[in-house]
């Protein structure tokens, strides 16, 4: 049942024992910048400072997409923690606001973005579902007047539904919240420049993301890659030691199908090659099969989600209705699912391939895959700073941006692309492109350059709103760049060394060759000098060595 509180929708439906209830708002980490990431995260641990209900199971979490609040207790509990929810969101407590930044920097040294965040931030640059790979970098710029417009502009009643399980709204409740602008889903941005495409360096196996059209030949062909790939990689063969197979809605038209394989002992090559050639092939072929275990799988899941009582189903319920996504009857969907045919899910493999950024052990070009970009098409124009310490590297700034170049390629952030700029007292700066590129300014490793030189070419160019000022640096954190020897003058140098031997060697060779017949023809003796000759031959060759190439030079 559909009710309304104070403009927020509420579903209903009763359960026995205590009560659940929650509330979701469409908003979550992609709605972000880089340079705000964390502050939705933020949001939530403020409104949740105040809550000390003892005898009940309460929480909130934000995700990509939402963020949410959920209890479990008494009518008491559920009603005091909505409203003071409701109601803090419209007051936080501020004054909190660096205690709770160290508490979500502490949650953070233990998350691992996973398999998918190299995937994320490749895939979709450092803008919307990307920030995933990143963490929360604008934990150190955000402001508690940012704080307050962000929970003023998201955390609306446009924005949210909540639910219970009862029949009724209880008695007391209060979701008074700001009204505001209904905001959309996060956008799909991807800079990727061709599809398939690959990225290489995963030790535990391989896994992939594709784009596809939403729908249910989509989820069903998640089905049908979860058949194969048991069969073809678990079961007959033993290569996966657990592999997983998902469908996530990310807006209107768009989905996303990702695929996990955790290889077993030494087999990651293998896992590689085993999920290629699985999906190759579903490009041309899906077996009636295959497609009717995936049917019969997602069948048998309706059917218990139908069979469940209501009140369990609330709480996806709500994220549907939120994020609006279809809310399909039992009847239609089963339907629907019904009507899917082979050539259906065939066009969903073709888009799987097709669009498909992996992340595995090794290089992917066997397959027909190209390498994800890992260069900027151009380097910026400006002046050149050559690295001390290497010199085929340099640093380029110019008045539109910055750029490396080294043997490898070139890397170029455009100050009109610059998403965020962290910076350290001791001058470093990093700048990371909207398309995920990042150029790393280190004054100590460039010839000529200066803190002040990056003060009036680089940080005049960046907003402040995408600056992150973060603490200063433990003296041994500061690189040093260290000048290489010059090879032509050590090689001088050496030959110069094998010159003097030579010499050296040949004139006493020649002095005693002379002295011996001195020592015949005029007083009809020999020389007996023995290893004389050699011994000093030998001590003189040692402290020319030492000489020119000393213990520090070797």
């Amino acid at each position: 049942m559909l009710s309304e509180s104070d403009g927020v929708p509420v579903l209903l439906a009763p359960r026995e024992g205590n009560l659940g209830a929650g509330i979701v708002f469409r908003v979550g980490t992609a709605h972000e910048t880089l340079a705000t990431s964390g502050i939705t995260h933020l949001v939530e641990h403020l409104a949740l400072r105040g809550q000390v209900l003892s005898e009940a199971h309460l929480n909130g979490q934000t995700h990509a997409d939402v963020t949410v609040f959920h209890v479990a207790g008494s009518v008491h509990d559920v009603v005091s923690y909505l409203n003071d929810v409701c109601a803090s969101l419209q007051d936080l407590p501020l004054d909190q606001i660096e205690t709770e930044k160290d508490i979500l920097r502490s949650e953070a040294e233990g998350r691992n973005p996973g398999f998918g965040g190299a995937l994320r931030v490749n895939r979709h640059g450092a803008r919307g579902y990307g920030l995933a790979g990143y963490g929360e970098r604008g934990l150190d710029r955000i402001t508690p007047a940012e704080v307050r417009q962000w929970a003023a502009r998201m955390f609306t009643r446009e924005n949210a539904v909540a639910w219970v399980t009862a029949d009724a709204l209880p008695a007391g409740l209060d979701l008074s919240l700001p009204s505001g602008e209904r905001m959309y889903p996060p956008a799909v941005t991807d800079v990727l420049k061709g599809t398939p495409a690959y990225l290489s360096g995963l030790r535990d196996g391989v896994s992939l993301d594709a784009l596809v059209p939403r729908g249910y030949p989509a989820l069903l062909a998640t089905g049908v890659i979860r058949e194969v790939l048991h069969r073809d990689l678990r079961r007959s063969a033993d290569i996966a030691q657990s592999l997983s197979v998902s469908y996530d809605h990310l807006d209107d038209e768009l989905a996303r199908v990702s695929v996990v394989v955790r290889a077993a002992e030494g087999r990651q090559d293998a896992a590689a090659g085993g999920l290629a050639d699985a999906l190759g092939g579903l490009r041309f072929h899906v077996t009636e099969d295959d497609l009717a275990a995936a049917r019969e799988g997602m069948l048998e899941e309706m059917a218990e989600a139908a069979a469940a009582p209501a009140a369990d189903l609330l709480p996806s319920l709500a994220y549907r209705m939120v994020t609006g996504r279809d809310l399909d009857g039992s009847d239609q969907a089963r339907a629907a699912v019904e009507q899917v045919s082979a050539n259906d899910v065939l066009g969903t493999m073709r888009e799987v391939w097709g669009s498909a950024l992996w992340y595995g052990p090794a290089p992917l070009d066997w397959a027909g895959m190209a390498p994800a970009p890992e260069q900027s098409p151009a380097l910026a124009k400006g002046r050149s700073y050559p690295r001390i310490d290497v010199p085929d590297v340099s640093l380029v700034i110019g008045p539109d941006g910055v750029g490396s170049a080294s043997p490898d390629g070139v890397v170029t952030v455009l100050f009109a692309d610059c998403v965020l700029m962290e910076t350290v007292p001791d001058g470093a700066r990093v700048l990371t492109g909207a398309d995920g590129f990042r150029v790393v300014i280190e004054p100590t490793l460039y010839r000529s350059l200066t803190v002040a030189d990056i003060a009036a070419s680089v940080d005049r160019h960046v907003p402040e709103d995408v600056v992150v000022h973060h603490p200063a640096r433990a003296p041994q954190d500061i690189p040093v760049a260290v000048p290489p020897k010059k090879a032509g003058k050590v090689a001088r140098s050496v030959w110069g060394t094998i010159e003097r031997l030579i010499a050296l060697w040949f004139g006493v060779f020649v002095l005693f060759v002379v002295a011996e017949l001195i020592a015949r023809e005029l007083f009809g003796a020999e020389l007996r000098l023995g290893f004389l000759p050699l011994l000093v031959l030998v001590a003189t060759t040692v402290q020319l060595l030492r000489k020119r190439h000393g213990k520090g030079e070797r």
